[in-house]
């Protein structure tokens, strides 16, 4: 049996065309907004605790108005510090390991090599290859079983 049982991926990213990563983006940025979407009740609510108990302190127990303006200033160069930490780290680790490519690609093998290890016939790989969708089940060592496949048009 497969040390990973059916939980098969093949990460190929560089097989993608321009229009599935796009898709892919875009359905990944949506998802993220819906769910940001979903914390924005949560987060309406500590905003408005804290916005109510900060004015009312700034307000009511610190003198009014005047000191209202040194109070965001000191917030707001806290803000701008935290800012450019974040972006300072960013850099460093762009600068870093920006140019560094993880992932290694595979030696190309010919589609001769590929039809020998997979003891099919040489059409059969060059016909699964020239597809974009196939179906193919995995034997019980989780090795291909190419007598079983389907092209799906």
């Amino acid at each position: 049996m497969s040390s990973n049982g059916d939980n098969v991926q093949i990460d190929s990213p560089e097989l993608l065309t321009r229009q599935q990563r796009m898709r892919d983006n875009v359905f990944t940025a949506v998802m993220w907004a819906v769910y940001l979407y979903l914390w924005v009740p949560l987060v309406s609510l500590f905003a408005w605790l804290l916005g109510f108990e900060f004015a009312y302190d700034v307000m009511i127990r610190s003198g009014g108005a005047q000191d209202l303006g040194g109070i965001l200033f000191v917030y707001g160069i806290i803000v701008l510090v935290i800012i450019a930490m974040v972006a300072t780290w960013s850099l460093g680790n762009l600068l870093r390991y920006g140019k560094m490519r993880r992932r290694h690609a595979a030696a190309e093998l010919s589609i001769a090599q590929m039809a020998e290890f997979f003891e099919v016939e040489l059409a059969a790989v060059e016909q699964l290859r020239s597809t974009q969708s196939v179906s193919i089940e995995f034997d019980a060592e989780g090795r291909p079983a190419f007598g079983r496949y389907t092209i799906d048009n």
